[in-house]
């Protein structure tokens, strides 16, 4: 049996998007997989809504958040030995 097709406003989603809700915060809000995230957001972009390059922009990461990451990953590998 098929699921029911989910109905997400294009506008709140774009909203959100502006604000700079996370991937995480868009799949808690609207109830998405991971998947189904990449696909409205795939959908968004065939539709014209909005842009590859927007979206990009919204996954850089400062460099501070790349020195925590390895840092824990560092904390991480010590643990195991």
């Amino acid at each position: 049996m098929k699921k029911p097709k989910l109905m997400i406003s294009a506008k709140d989603v774009l909203d959100d998007l502006r604000s700079g809700l996370d991937d995480e915060g868009f799949m808690r809000k609207y109830g998405l997989s991971y998947r189904q995230l990449q696909n409205l957001f795939r959908k968004m972009i065939k539709a014209g809504l909005v842009t590859p390059m927007e979206l990009a922009e919204r996954l850089c990461v400062t460099q501070s958040q790349v020195t925590e990451a390895l840092k824990q990953v560092n904390k991480a590998l010590e643990e195991l030995d």
